[in-house]
């Protein structure tokens, strides 16, 4: 091994996710560059010896991967806080009455309802009411205007049909004049019943559904039960 390999390993080493792991292989891989590099200057030609910038090059090349992998340890640091926090937060909210972005409702006493925004007007948007296991079982079409709307849907299929109570999940396709597509987004109400902790953004389950803890943009107390 030469210092230019040793000084690759290092490099190598901080590609690792895990900034302890990196710190191990930085410790023994620069122990491995000092080695050499005393070995060299004690071998080298003195009629061409090592110059002071190549010198000075390979110290700094060492000491800038050592940054890096402190940087890495800070980022670790804050992202393990931020979902500490997150997590202290989100379990909060259990319980609570929540809006945020997501598809899924709960259908009951004959109704179900969610929340949109369109980005523009879209005068060919489609409305369709889509069961737990996928299967389209309504649809609307709407000429929509840019900006907020609220759809209401009695709990029948396209036959007139009643379903089943549980949750339901809304897809809206929306299209300008010119059929190009317009971003809509999606929002549903409903309590807390459940939350994921096992990801740095928790998933609350509202409504039979999961949805991101930082897609949540509004939290109330739930109405008293009548």
């Amino acid at each position: 091994m030469d210092i230019a390999s040793a000084s690759a390993a290092v490099q190598a080493a901080t590609s690792s996710n895990n900034s302890s792991t990196a710190s191990a292989a930085l410790a023994g891989n620069f122990d491995t560059f000092l080695k050499l590099l005393t070995t060299q200057l004690q071998h080298q030609d003195p009629t061409n010896p090592m110059s002071s910038d190549q010198f000075t090059q390979q110290l700094v090349q060492m000491s800038g991967v050592e940054q890096s992998i402190q940087t890495n340890r800070y980022l670790e640091t804050l992202i393990t806080a931020n979902a500490i926090q997150n997590a202290s937060q989100s379990v909060s909210l259990l319980g609570k009455e929540v809006t945020g972005s997501g598809t899924g409702t709960l259908l009951a006493d004959g109704e179900a309802k969610w929340s949109f925004a369109v980005a523009a007007d879209a005068p060919d948007t489609t409305l369709q009411v889509i069961n737990a296991d996928g299967a389209t079982v309504y649809t609307e079409k709407m000429d929509a205007t840019a900006g907020d709307h609220k759809f209401s849907w009695n709990g029948k299929d396209s036959k007139g049909s009643e379903l089943p109570e549980g949750t339901y999940f809304l897809r809206v396709t929306a299209n300008s004049a010119s059929g190009l597509p317009v971003a809509v987004d999606t929002r549903t109400t409903g309590i807390v019943t459940a939350i994921d902790l096992s990801t740095t953004d928790p998933l609350l389950t509202v409504n039979g559904a999961q949805i991101r803890y930082s897609q949540i943009t509004a939290v109330k107390e739930p109405a008293p039960a009548s």
